[in-house]
């Protein structure tokens, strides 16, 4: 317990040494620089908070397969929100720590609002992200029964991933979702609505 404090004192004040470095370095940088190069001392000050959210997602990834031989179900694992939430607040572009973090919510917590919260923010801060629009789709479908609402994300990440792999998966999913439409159309006796079609 006493080596968790002093790593979370360590973590809170070299958070807080970065981020007066950071606001140091954004006031010392010339308004209009004649050159499209940054200063070195700017641009390293801007990635101390990626490099800090990286380094905790190691330290993450440790404690959660220090926590999987304890318990297989790595979803219950609720004491690694607050790292992950840390994380994120560090570099909103991670977008692994966004996904555990759902999953946690979901599954750990048995929360699927805070876990479709959860899940909004991210997509506000990576709106391009494929893996959160596919997550976004499986959980809305899965928690929520709302194929409506899940079919646009499972286009998207259809649309937004470059991997041919994951665009066949992601075409499963895109039958899945509209044949559950389907169904509910037929049980409710509307005439069912084609969704829009996927770009590639």
């Amino acid at each position: 317990m006493k080596e968790r404090l002093v790593l979370y004192a360590a973590m809170a004040i070299m958070f807080s040494c970065m981020g007066v470095i950071e606001n140091s370095a954004v006031k010392a940088r010339p308004v209009a620089p004649k050159s499209e190069r940054v200063s070195s001392v700017c641009m390293l000050a801007g990635e101390f908070r990626t490099v800090f959210a990286n380094l905790l997602w190691i330290k993450a990834e440790q404690y959660h397969h220090e926590y999987i031989l304890r318990d297989p179900n790595w979803a219950h694992d609720k004491e690694l929100m607050g790292l992950l939430d840390l994380i994120t607040a560090l570099d909103p572009h991670f977008v692994e720590a966004y996904e555990v973090g759902v999953y946690i919510l979901a599954d750990g917590y048995h929360d699927p609002n805070r876990a479709l919260a959860y899940l909004r923010r991210a997509l506000a801060n990576n709106p391009k992200a494929w893996e959160l629009h596919e997550l976004a789709a499986v959980i809305l479908v899965r928690r929520f029964n709302d194929p409506e609402r899940a079919l646009p994300h499972a286009l998207l990440a259809y649309n937004y991933c470059s991997d041919e792999y994951y665009q066949r998966r992601g075409l499963r999913l895109i039958r899945t979702i509209k044949g559950l439409l389907r169904e509910r159309t037929q049980r409710e006796g509307e005439a069912p609505v084609e969704p829009p079609a996927c770009r590639k």
